[in-house]
This record gives C-alpha cells, sequence and structure tokens, in this order.
C-alpha cells in the first residue's frame, strides 16, 4: 500500500466515507505496518492527536457492539478484540514515537543592515537589541530543556529568568550559557576576537572546550586564531548600556577599529590611511551628534586630516601626537 492510498484510507475512515471493506483493508494495514514509523496527514501535532484519538473511539465503539451480539458472533467479537489490540498497541507505538522524537521547531532569523538596529522580543519574555550588521536565528517557541539561538555580530541580550531552562547563545564554535541575565555579545567573523561584556547575573563561555564563569562588571575576551581566553572588567559599565541604545564611547580604542564601528553603524564608507590607523583615541558619539562631528573631533585629536570624497570619507595622516 503506497503513502499517498494510506492517507486516502485514512481521511475516509474518519470522515465516515469508508466502505467496510476500505475499513477492513486499513486495519490490516495497521497490523501489518507494526510500529513503524509514518507519516501522518496532518500539519501540525494537534490534529494528528485528534485523529488518532478517534481512531482509538472507533475501535472501542466495535468491540462494544461486538459485546452487545449474540453468543453465536462471540469468535467474530473475540478475532475483533484481538485485531483491535494489536491496532491499539501499534497506534500507541507511533504516538509515542512521535512525540519522542525530538520536533525541531520552526524558526525566524532576523538580520540588520550597516546604520540598522532592531528590537526583538522573544516569547520567554527575553528581549535583545540587536546592532547594525548583525544576524541572531531563534525558534518561534522553546522546546526541550533548553532554550537555544545562533547569533553573529553585536547585540545587547536581557534574558528573562528561567532556571530549568538555561538560555544559550551560540557564536561560531563558542556559546555563551545564561539562566537570565543582562550582557552584550561582539562576535563579528571578521573580528579575531569574541566579547562578552556581563552586566548583571552570570553567565559561562566556552569554546566547546574549556569554559569561565564570569561576573558582574566584567568580561571574556577570547582570540578565536590563538583560541584563548581572558577575563578582564569593563572599563566603562555605562558605556556597555550606552550601545544598545545608539550612543557610542571608545576608550583607548584604535582608529581603524572606530572607523569600522562608526561605519557599520551609521551606514558610512570610511578609509584610513598611514599610520594613524594603529594611534589609540579616547572620546564618544554624544546624543544627537553626527557621525561626521565625531569623525572631525577625532582627526583632529590625532593629527590627521578629514578628506570627503564621492560618499567615501578618509582619515588621513601619521597619527603622531
Amino acid at each position: 500500500m503506497d503513502e499517498l492510498y494510506q492517507k486516502y484510507l485514512i481521511k475516509k475512515y474518519l470522515d465516515g466515507t469508508a466502505t467496510p471493506a476500505e475499513r477492513d483493508e486499513l486495519l490490516l494495514w495497521y497490523r501489518a505496518k507494526g510500529e513503524e514509523d509514518f507519516e501522518w496527514p496532518y500539519e501540525n501535532q494537534l490534529e494528528e492527536d485528534e485523529a488518532k484519538a478517534r481512531i482509538f473511539d472507533g475501535l472501542q465503539q466495535r468491540i462494544k457492539a461486538a459485546k452487545a451480539a449474540e453468543p453465536t458472533t462471540r469468535n467474530y467479537f473475540y478475532k475483533i478484540a484481538a485485531a483491535a489490540s494489536v491496532i491499539l498497541a501499534v497506534c500507541i507505538g507511533l504516538l509515542w514515537n512521535n512525540n519522542s522524537k525530538p520536533v525541531k521547531p520552526q524558526s525566524n532569523t532576523v538580520v540588520t543592515k550597516p546604520g540598522e538596529r532592531k528590537i526583538i522580543n522573544l516569547v520567554d519574555g527575553s528581549v535583545i537589541w540587536l546592532g547594525s550588521g548583525s544576524s541572531v536565528t531563534y525558534p518561534v517557541a522553546f522546546v526541550g530543556t533548553t532554550r537555544e539561538i545562533s547569533f553573529e555580530g553585536e547585540a545587547f541580550f536581557d534574558i528573562a529568568k528561567d532556571k530549568h531552562h538555561p538560555f544559550i547563545v551560540h557564536t561560531g564554535t563558542t556559546s555563551t550559557r545564561v539562566l537570565g541575565t543582562t550582557f552584550n555579545i561582539s562576535s563579528f567573523k571578521s573580528h579575531k576576537e569574541i566579547v562578552v561584556a556581563l552586566v548583571t547575573g552570570k553567565v559561562s563561555f566556552t569554546d566547546g572546550g574549556s569554559g569561565v564563569l564570569l561576573s558582574p562588571a566584567n568580561m571574556v575576551v577570547y582570540n578565536k586564531l590563538k583560541k584563548t581566553t581572558k577575563v578582564l572588567p569593563i572599563p566603562d559599565l555605562a558605556a556597555v548600556m550606552g550601545r544598545r541604545n545608539g550612543y557610542y564611547e571608545y576608550r583607548n580604542v584604535l582608529v581603524k577599529d572606530i572607523a569600522e564601528d562608526v561605519s557599520r553603524n551609521f551606514n558610512m564608507k570610511i578609509q584610513v590611511v598611514g599610520d594613524v590607523k594603529n594611534t589609540l583615541f579616547f572620546g564618544r558619539i554624544k546624543p544627537g551628534e553626527s557621525p561626521v562631528q565625531f569623525l572631525k573631533k577625532m582627526a583632529l585629536v590625532v593629527h590627521a586630516s578629514l578628506i570627503s570624497k564621492d560618499n567615501l570619507w578618509i582619515i588621513k595622516g601619521g597619527g603622531g601626537i
């Protein structure tokens, strides 16, 4: 019996249009099927479970009818009862197999463009402030004993507390595991380091081998090339919180890294030329300040020139102070 015909018989049996011969054929198929898996013709588990329950009810009714019949039909009743017990065991086996198999829930992927930020509310109450040029993939509903998502880029996470279902953020070969906390992750493919900065709560960070437990006001810096992990104090906790709202502060950061960050978060084309790229800078983009004003200020401090050419901003100079 091919799959399409199986589904055809099941639907006819459930809507009451199956002939006696078709009903018998379906029951025989179940007996022969055993506990093998079968794809039911339903889109979700609820409809499938309801269909199985209706089949069970139908079998019970046939058994009751056989019991109420004359003694001459007793042998027939025993045959039906025996067949029904086999079918019931098979259906229970199918139901158990379907329910025991891990079901991969549907997932959503959110991607932000340069200069774009989004706030994502997860079904468990957690909130993600997704930064520019980033992406996150998460299930529409969490199932199982953990809450797991995949992430690349930069984001601030406010995770709803659930001690029975840890929240895990996968960043390539590394992962950050939490119960309920707030933290920031920076994990770009183009960067050699992954940085997890913890604001509240506790998180554990692992690269698949060794791991570290992080306390509030500290950050873990993981070098993807050397596979080394460092735990350092966060220089400015307020700056970490500010980034989720679009406020950017830099404390002794290389000019080339600042240019990349500003380029991504404000959708600008910026090029750094000369030794100035390796000069450290201390400053911030104030609320309401345009990124161009910030670049002019930075160029002045590091003794460089800011040149505009065909929508490209060039920071050029030796970087001497």
